[in-house]
């Protein structure tokens, strides 16, 4: 994407936050975020989405509608001047916020009374509206993979004796995946089976508007706790955020256990899949390789 393109979106749509702020200023890139290209224009925060299990537009709507409803932990996008959170930019979704300095500084570690805190406000999030009272069009939860596809490819290719050139933990990837495909068996057969336990425990129940990663790097917690990236946004049982705090913070509020296993599998095989698909493919063993393959074999340890 060119960037004339994006200062013309905000020249476009955001003329007031941009007062002084010339084409001259640089419009500095920040390697932050997994799904998406991330910018600083002046007072603006822009974010490119590239998000990889599908984009949900209607999940920036609903943050702000969050916000505008008094919940101002809820670090929301901007309205442009046509009203709408989410542009198309060269056909890409573009979400454009306010900047704020601390968002880009290394995460700190969270207080107790802080944490606390972050519990009582995803709880208010989770008591907001319902589906057929909210304007924004938020994805509810189905307890489906979204990467069954891509883990069973990369899987597939990993058991392949071509993956050896593909770079240097190709295989090593293998062997790993050989060793322990039995594990990796009665792991997705688990996860499927915890699926359908929840979707029949879940039919009926009061949706909740959750998050879905209230983890370090979307929490900022200092003089007040805020959250950003609401991208990910759905209605699902409450569970899917008290699951990722107590994975993040080691937090563990009160969450029915059926709930809470299928979050946490449905995460561990997530996270297999997003690494053994990068192996499986074209790689140079840099650092981030080496600290790759690290969290693989958390989740497959070769012995």
């Amino acid at each position: 994407m060119e960037r004339r393109s994006l200062l013309r979106l905000v020249a476009d749509h955001y003329p007031d936050f941009v007062h002084g702020v010339t084409e001259l200023d640089e419009l500095e890139f920040f390697p932050l975020g997994e799904d998406s290209w991330s910018y600083r224009y002046g007072p603006l925060w822009i974010s490119v989405r590239r998000d990889l299990y599908g984009h949900f537009p209607g999940t920036y709507e609903a943050a702000l509608l969050l916000r505008a409803s008094g919940k101002k932990f809820v670090l929301a996008p901007l309205a442009g001047r046509n009203g709408r959170v989410v542009h198309d930019v060269a056909g890409l979704p573009v979400v454009v916020f306010p900047y704020i300095a601390r968002a880009t500084a290394a995460p700190t570690p969270p207080t107790a009374t802080q944490l606390a805190t972050l519990v009582r406000q995803l709880t208010d999030v989770h008591h907001f509206s319902v589906p057929a009272d909210c304007s924004a069009d938020v994805p509810v939860e189905d307890f489906r993979f979204p990467f069954e596809a891509d883990l069973e490819k990369a899987l597939q290719v990993a058991l392949n004796d071509e993956i050896a050139g593909h770079g240097p933990y190709g295989r090593r990837l293998t062997e790993l995946v050989t060793r322990q495909w039995d594990h990796l068996t009665a792991l997705r057969r688990d996860t499927a089976r915890a699926a359908e336990r929840c979707a029949a425990l879940w039919r009926g129940d009061r949706p909740a508007l959750t998050h879905g990663d209230p983890s370090p790097a979307n929490v900022l917690f200092g003089a007040d706790v805020e959250i950003l990236d609401w991208g990910g946004m759905m209605w699902a049982p409450p569970e899917r955020d008290w699951s990722a705090l107590t994975r993040a913070f080691g937090t563990p509020p009160s969450g029915r256990p059926e709930f809470m296993r299928f979050y946490e599998l449905r995460w561990t095989l997530s996270e297999i899949t997003e690494y053994a698909a990068r192996f499986s493919g074209p790689h140079t063993g840099d650092a981030d390789d080496h600290a790759m393959w690290g969290r693989l074999a958390h989740y497959l340890p070769a012995a």
